[in-house]
């Protein structure tokens, strides 16, 4: 399992950034061209971007976890009330919980396929439960019918937060800044590798060369890192939600 996670970090970004890299240290190397820079301000204006945009991601993707969690529960919740409801028959219950797996079905359509057909078919199911909860209003008191009302409000707040989580991705511009600098990285840190490599002899050339493409492979695996849990919902990468280990399933419902 550990090798296939490894193997999900390659791709043709990696391999571009290494024949750059060795490309860009022997042409420095032949024109014997030297540049002093300071690794920690390359660290900075490189490193330091990535591993904010892993973070922010990852916190993307911990929220988009607990929000479904908290969707998963609200529909569990809010049947169970009106199963409790004296009044209600079993096969209104069975409506209204089949509704909410049906719900339940739209939103993870989307959160995958981005499916706008299946935005607007919740949210038309949105009106229709409450509906089908309004017209049993005579079977509630009071305390119930704030219960359902409430439950039923804070579920959909779940469904449009997952929405927002899944529309508003780490900004792109920070992801292409990103980018940008690692495929110029080698030129600048090449010229530093030449500028310590004093001393010209085969073996130092080939350490550095093993130097400068490990460092341009972490760099572009660290991105390429940030793109896998970029989007938690696609099914593509190896930490995107699992679906069919958190959603609804028909033997949660009440006999």
């Amino acid at each position: 399992m550990s090798l296939k996670y490894l193997l999900t970090v390659l791709n043709h970004r990696i391999l571009i950034i290494l024949i750059e890299t060795v490309l860009v240290y022997y042409l420095y190397y032949h024109y014997d061209f030297k540049l002093s820079v300071d690794f920690t301000i390359l660290s900075i204006a490189i490193v330091f971007p990535i591993v904010f945009s892993i973070t922010s991601a990852y916190q993307k993707r911990q929220e988009a976890l607990f929000t479904f969690n908290v969707f998963r529960n609200k529909v569990i919740e809010l049947s169970n009330i009106y199963y409790s409801v004296e009044g209600t028959s079993k096969k209104q219950y069975n409506s209204l919980f089949h509704s909410l797996i049906q719900v339940q079905s739209l939103v993870i359509t989307h959160l995958i396929n981005d499916s706008k057909e299946a935005i607007i078919e919740i949210r038309k199911a949105r009106k229709n439960i409450f509906f089908v909860i309004d017209k049993d209003k005579n079977l509630y008191n009071e305390r119930e019918k704030d219960s359902m009302i409430r439950v039923k409000n804070e579920l959909f707040q779940s469904v449009e937060k997952l929405f927002s989580i899944k529309f508003h991705p780490t900004p792109k511009s920070l992801r292409l800044y990103c980018l940008v600098f690692i495929y110029l990285s080698p030129f600048i840190y090449n010229g530093q590798i030449l500028f310590v490599n004093s001393i010209d002899t085969d073996l130092k050339n080939i350490v550095s060369v093993i130097i400068s493409s490990l460092i341009g492979f972490v760099l572009m695996a660290l991105y390429n890192v940030q793109e896998h849990i970029e989007n938690p919902f696609d099914q593509q990468g190896i930490d995107d939600l699992i679906f069919s280990e958190i959603q609804i399933n028909e033997y949660e419902q009440l006999d």
